[in-house]
């Protein structure tokens, strides 16, 4: 399963998956893009677009949907939202709304996946986070920038429980790369990066590699992809 799906790093990631043979559970609230992105596939049969929110009751619906076809092996936590405001002006209703999507709605799909593969005793998971999880954003966003830090710690305690199931669990720290995360279209970041500007895809070869089991003996730890951003 891959939710946030329809845009981003998640779009990106279900594209990957799909290229490499997987059959990917598409989430997203955003049914043209789950649309576009099947109709895009050269086999769109092993695309299963699941148009719901990333709360509960929803989430709970889509793993059902997941288990008819044979149960999760892999899920990508990659869907989020941002608002950049600054503290002093930051309302309660946006600091619960990025809140609810980044942080709680990824422990909900956490939960429902770990469910799974607990009783498979495999399975990896992968939380997309943010490099400005662990170091302050240049760009006021606090409620993006703690959802993010409670994402990695999220990381590390999911590892931690269930590494005995076999059940690895780690995150991707992505830099700034061209992302729809404001509702607005992709612009490249402006911001210095000292090996250059990186794309979504830069971020999904990592995020491939931590569900492989190229990284089987990798859990709770966290992967910055940022093309060096975290050194300034």
């Amino acid at each position: 399963m891959v939710t946030g799906s329809a845009s981003g790093i998640g779009r990106a990631a279900a594209v990957e998956f799909h290229r490499q043979g997987a059959t990917v559970a598409a989430l997203d609230v955003d049914l043209a893009g789950l649309a576009d992105l099947r109709s895009e596939s050269d086999d769109s049969s092993r695309f299963v677009p699941s148009s719901r929110h990333v709360l509960r009751p929803q989430v709970a619906a889509a793993f059902e949907r997941v288990a008819e076809l044979g149960g999760c092996d892999v899920l990508v936590n990659a869907a989020g939202i941002g608002v950049s405001l600054k503290l002093v002006e930051h309302g309660d209703e946006d600091w619960d709304r990025v809140m609810d999507v980044n942080t709680r709605g990824s422990f909900l799909r956490l939960r429902e996946a770990a469910r799974q593969m607990i009783e498979r005793r495999a399975g990896a998971i992968v939380n997309i986070a943010s490099v400005v999880g662990l170091f302050p954003s240049p760009i006021p966003e606090i409620a993006y920038d703690t959802s993010r830090g409670a994402v990695v710690q999220m990381t590390r305690s999911a590892a931690r429980e269930l590494a005995p199931y076999g059940v690895r669990v780690n995150a991707g720290a992505p830099g700034p790369v061209p992302t729809n995360l404001y509702g607005t279209p992709p612009e490249q970041p402006e911001v210095p990066m000292p090996l250059g500007h990186g794309a979504v895809d830069d971020v999904v070869d990592a995020v491939v590699f931590l569900a492989s089991d190229r990284a089987r003996w990798i859990t709770g730890q966290t992967l910055v992809v940022d093309g060096g951003w975290s050194l300034r």
